[in-house]
């Protein structure tokens, strides 16, 4: 099977916690890796963003991702891909043909979903679109305005897509009562984790490696530096549990300029907790095993997060998590054994949760961590659920117009 990944905004090969790079990044990386290690032929476009990095890159066997011109090579706010979106259209397109074609278009996000329903009407190539993120439920939770035609485009999706991929029960709930997305549409296949790579590794030897003592408590803080991951709350919540556990560390991976990074550390300083802070940088996610496995617990305090990818990261690695209840994290972290949830920005809350799981431990949560990822969330069972979808698609499109599904 040929598949054709648009993730307009979203290298695949960037690295996660950095800029707008995150949660999306690592899902289609994993997903066009998988596929592609399975002898299926991948393509992932996406957008220039720099004259260092090569027009095409292998991501593994089978797989590239193909960046391609559309406005200057250089990076480009998210919320201004507008600005080059016929331009990278027409690209896509034109990858598209040179290429003989593509079985299945798969887009991420809503830009990448317009220009995929576009290559449906050239060719009449299936689509199946997923979202990762919502205009209307963002919105409402973070009280700022979207581009223009984003909900109206995220609708129109749900309405032509062959399939709308959806990671959680209430990311299907939001489309059916925001968008009016039909239920036969959706799918519902939650990302899963590669456990050969993320697992627990011997915490002495992680906290040798990052530099840290052996004796003290360890809260970590994996992703992008802004404000919707609520780090802001979560500063002011360790300062609290600063007051019981004094030398309690706090493990920041992400941001990798001091733009992204001198906020935080200017709160830090305010509530008094610099020296009990540690910033680690941007570093490459096959290597967040590490940082996962010498914390005793990950922070993830989000205020909008449609599913929550690290929260799964942690508990495969045998950290529990204390995670806001909302979007996919309140079924991710549904279950009490694997940590807590808390409402978002409540720092009082986030720090009471915080204590409760150190007062414990981690090895109380160690092994539930472990089987709650192995029941939902592998990546052999996402990769399953993702065939079959493309399966499902094509079959569909063969029938309406009479022409034989590839292998």
């Amino acid at each position: 099977m040929r598949v054709l990944h648009i993730s307009d905004h979203a290298d695949p090969l960037a690295a996660p916690g950095t800029g707008f790079q995150g949660g999306q990044n690592v899902y289609v990386r994993s997903l066009a890796a998988s596929l592609g290690a399975l002898g299926h032929e991948v393509d992932v476009a996406t957008r220039w963003t720099s004259p260092r990095l090569p027009a095409r890159e292998r991501i593994g066997a089978g797989a590239r991702v193909v960046r391609l011109p559309a406005g200057a090579r250089e990076p480009l706010h998210r919320d201004r891909f507008g600005e080059v979106l016929e331009e990278f259209s027409e690209e896509v397109d034109r990858l598209f043909r040179q290429g003989g074609g593509y079985d299945v278009v798969h887009s991420h996000y809503w830009y990448s979903g317009r220009v995929a329903l576009d290559l449906a009407r050239r060719h009449r190539t299936p689509v199946v679109h997923t979202h990762h993120s919502l205009g209307a439920v963002r919105r409402a939770a973070l009280d700022r305005a979207c581009p223009p035609l984003r909900e109206e485009s995220e609708r129109r999706i749900g309405e032509r897509a062959d399939a709308v991929v959806v990671g959680c029960p209430a990311e299907a709930d939001d489309l059916r009562r925001l968008l009016g997305t039909p239920g036969e549409r959706m799918r519902l296949v939650p990302p899963g984790v590669d456990t050969s790579v993320l697992r627990p590794l011997d915490r002495a030897v992680a906290r040798r490696a990052v530099g840290l003592p052996a004796d003290v408590p360890v809260v970590l803080f994996l992703g992008r530096l802004e404000p919707r991951k609520g780090w802001e709350e979560l500063v002011h919540a360790f300062s609290l549990v600063c007051r019981e556990r004094p030398t309690a560390v706090l493990l920041v991976v992400g941001g990798c300029s001091t733009a992204e990074t001198d906020p935080l550390v200017r709160l830090a300083g305010r509530y008094g907790i610099l020296a009990n802070l540690r910033l680690c940088g941007s570093v490459p996610h096959d290597e967040t095993a590490l940082y996962y496995s010498c914390a005793d617990v990950t922070a993830v305090p989000s205020h909008y997060e449609p599913f929550g990818l690290v929260a799964v990261e942690s508990m495969a690695c045998g950290t529990p998590v204390v995670a806001t209840r909302v979007g996919g994290l309140s079924w991710t972290v549904a279950d009490e054994r694997v940590g807590a949830l808390v409402p978002p920005r409540d720092p009082m809350s986030l720090a009471d949760a915080l204590l409760s799981v150190l007062d414990r431990g981690r090895d109380h949560f160690h092994e539930a961590c472990l089987e709650r990822v192995t029941a939902r969330f592998t990546s052999a069972t996402w990769l399953n659920g993702i065939r079959e979808v493309y399966r499902s698609v094509q079959m569909k499109r063969a029938a309406s117009t009479g022409t034989p599904t590839g292998p």
